[in-house]
């Protein structure tokens, strides 16, 4: 009785709409900033060349470092989930995404999960591509590619 004697009704509902819409603001922009941090968290998917670098000059054989973000290295197999291996494309930027890599002298596997290798080639300006395929060698395209140019004196 003195809580209600003390506020009239229409200051008790005041009231409470006053901190129904400071919570329900509170949360909104909780919810908010949850978002944007799930966002941000999300790894990146990428191969690059650790070794050479774009615009190199080299000696035959080439060393060639290969690096991975956002996925996981396996030997060809079993396609599973986030795994699969390196592949090398010469003078090629990306195979289609979801078409098999096949083995040529300008397509190289490395099927057993390797990521550094030495490749003889012969003198000239090149792309030298890494492209990411799956267990069966099916190709993650563009996205999982990277090229750089050398030249092999």
């Amino acid at each position: 009785m003195i809580f209600y004697s003390r506020f009239s009704n229409k200051s008790y509902i005041l009231l409470l709409t006053l901190f129904t819409i400071l919570f329900s603001c509170t949360n909104s922009q909780k919810s908010k900033q949850e978002g944007v941090e799930s966002t941000s968290d999300k790894q990146t998917k990428r191969v690059f060349f650790k070794f050479p670098r774009d615009g190199a000059t080299v000696a035959s054989p080439v060393y060639i470092d290969m690096g991975l973000e956002g996925m996981k290295i396996e030997p060809a197999g079993p396609v599973r989930e986030g795994y699969g291996h390196h592949h090398i494309l010469i003078n090629q930027t990306h195979w289609p995404k979801g078409s098999v890599i096949p083995t040529s002298d300008s397509t190289l596997h490395y099927g057993k999960g390797q990521t550094e290798v030495s490749i003889d080639l012969e003198p000239g300006d090149y792309v030298i591509s890494l492209q990411f395929a799956d267990g069966v060698h099916s190709s993650f395209g563009k996205e999982m590619s990277s090229s750089i140019n050398i030249t092999v004196e």
